[in-house]
């Protein structure tokens, strides 16, 4: 069992640190997040790599447009329902978004992942596993997912059911 932890491990970070090659290069401008970007990531205001968002985990945004003198003028602009029902109950949902040059990645309950555009909120695409709800009686805390991870035109998410799924990010 600790054979298969430490397998499952090592193939995340192989495919977090090397990437996965595209053959078809389908996703050649989509989400291409490398480790130069996220070493200038305050070069790319507008954009949130990672869960903190640059290389630092720092969570500081550099943007100046929001700020004491107009934040109480600031307003609702669009929302997200991601209509994620197992069953009667509602998952929750305790991620931080991704966001890439104009596109919101998020993660949903039992490994779900959401691509939304970031200015109007619509949604480009989104990815369901087909897991049994059996797993969540396994985690520790529900089936929530704490986050997506977007590498070199790929969006890396893990499932409930252990597994850590590529998708194409266009």
């Amino acid at each position: 069992m600790r054979y298969l932890r430490s397998l499952r491990a090592f193939l995340v970070l192989v495919l977090l640190f090397h990437g996965t090659a595209d053959a078809a290069g389908k996703a050649a401008k989509a989400a291409q997040v490398d480790w130069k970007r996220v070493q200038a990531a305050d070069s790319e205001p507008q954009n949130w790599f990672t869960g903190g968002r640059d290389a630092g985990e720092q969570h500081y945004s550099p943007l100046a447009l929001i700020n004491e003198g107009n934040v109480g003028r600031l307003g609702f602009e669009w929302e997200f329902d991601s209509g994620n029902l197992r069953g009667r109950v509602q998952r929750g949902h305790e991620a931080t978004p991704i966001v890439v040059d104009g596109v919101m990645y998020n993660s949903g309950p039992f490994g779900a992942v959401y691509a939304l555009s970031a200015t109007t909120g619509k949604l480009l695409w989104r990815f369901e596993p087909q897991l049994d709800g059996a797993w969540a009686r396994k985690a520790c805390c529900d089936a929530v997912n704490r986050g997506v991870a977007v590498w070199k035109g790929k969006v890396y998410v893990g499932q409930l059911d252990g597994w850590l799924v590529a998708l194409d990010a266009a």
